[in-house]
């Protein structure tokens, strides 16, 4: 893991703004440890001020400028106790309070509403809290709104693109979003990439996997979960009411391995290699292929595989790469389409770092 040097924390002088930005990061896994790496090699980095991190069982508070996170450190922390961190956080006159909820948690995705209570903004990939039903949804909004205070959460779609705040940007001008679609899976777009490589199907997953793209269960992203979510965003993004059960998402998980435990599922996956093979030859010698898309309009959304011309711009997508058509009222001849890389924990961070400046700059 990253180490990185706490920075003092002096108080300013009454009345006037800090210059300093006071974060708890919550998960110093991939998403988390690459933040804390990121914050540390910034010329600015002594603007941002870590006085506390997280793992999974321990808590870490930092108080002295010259205090490293690391695994050492972290072992010797106190036990980690949530009621205990709530009340531990406060902002600090004339500073803001930054919450960085890397986790993926459940447990934690239901403290957002106490700590924007308190006064304290909230940065998140998760897409946890904004996919629980629409009343909470909202009441999130309402809640950071009424106590003046940020709730962001753009890497929640396409990672470090700006996705969410352009959407986000033209609902706000007056704009009406239409349609939104493509590829908003970059674990996606990368396995069949490699399945067009001519890769087997069992090892594309399994390449994704080890690389990170995918979820260490990669039943995550082939279900078709990952999408269906962020589908869900966009559209709440874009003004309408939707619930999960609104949605028709086709997974691509065997159905004979949908419900075995992980480790049979992995072991099992090579037996549908010639499945893929045989459907992808096929398409080949008619001049298509295949993709994982999403696509949102007013009452409808789905999510699934869909057929494309092998030459056509979304199959000729490689890496992680993600791209996302929107149509507006405006924008209705011509899509906006925004393109790039839509996984990694680099690219990821790099979005949970942006968040995080936002609010430095609305702040000051």
């Amino acid at each position: 893991m990253s180490n990185i040097s706490a920075l003092s924390r002096h108080l300013p002088v009454p009345g006037t703004k800090s210059n300093k930005t006071d974060i708890f990061i919550a998960g110093i896994g991939a998403v988390g440890g690459t933040l804390i790496r990121q914050i540390s090699n910034l010329s600015d980095a002594d603007s941002f001020n870590i006085i506390g991190a997280c793992n999974s069982t321990r808590t870490l508070w930092i108080d002295d400028e010259e205090f490293k996170i690391n695994k050492k450190a972290l072992a010797n922390s106190e036990a980690k106790n949530w009621d205990r961190i709530i009340k531990k956080l406060e902002p600090a006159d004339g500073r803001e309070l930054v919450f960085v909820d890397a986790t993926g948690d459940h447990e934690v995705a239901g403290f957002y509403l106490k700590l924007f209570e308190k006064g304290i903004h909230v940065v998140t990939p998760s897409k946890i809290a904004n996919t629980r039903k629409q009343v909470y949804f909202d009441l999130l909004q309402k809640t950071a709104d009424e106590h003046d205070v940020k709730f962001l959460y753009e890497t929640n779609v396409g990672a470090g693109l700006p996705v969410l705040r352009t959407v986000r940007d033209l609902v706000k001008s007056g704009d009406e979003i239409t349609e939104v679609s493509g590829v908003l899976s970059g674990t996606m777009t990368y396995i069949f990439s490699q399945l067009d490589a001519g890769l087997p199907f069992s090892e594309a997953v399994l390449k994704a996997r080890q690389l990170g793209y995918a979820e260490p269960d990669p039943r995550d992203d082939l279900s078709g979960e990952d999408v269906a979510r962020k589908m869900m965003i966009l559209s709440r993004v874009s003004g309408y009411t939707v619930e999960r059960g609104d949605l028709n998402v086709e997974p691509i998980t065997p159905k004979e391995l949908a419900n075995v435990d992980s480790a049979t599922f992995l072991e099992r996956l090579p037996e549908f290699d010639s499945e893929w093979k045989v459907k992808l030859e096929e398409l080949k010698k008619a001049g298509k292929t295949l993709r994982y898309l999403g696509k949102m309009k007013k009452d409808d959304i789905t999510v699934g595989l869909q057929e494309l011309d092998i030459d056509s711009p979304v199959a000729r997508l490689q890496g992680t790469n993600n791209i996302i058509q929107i149509h507006t009222r405006r924008y209705s001849h011509q899509p906006l389409i925004i393109q790039g890389p839509g996984a990694g924990k680099e690219v990821t961070s790099a979005g949970v770092l942006a968040d995080i400046r936002q609010i430095m700059r609305n702040g000051r």
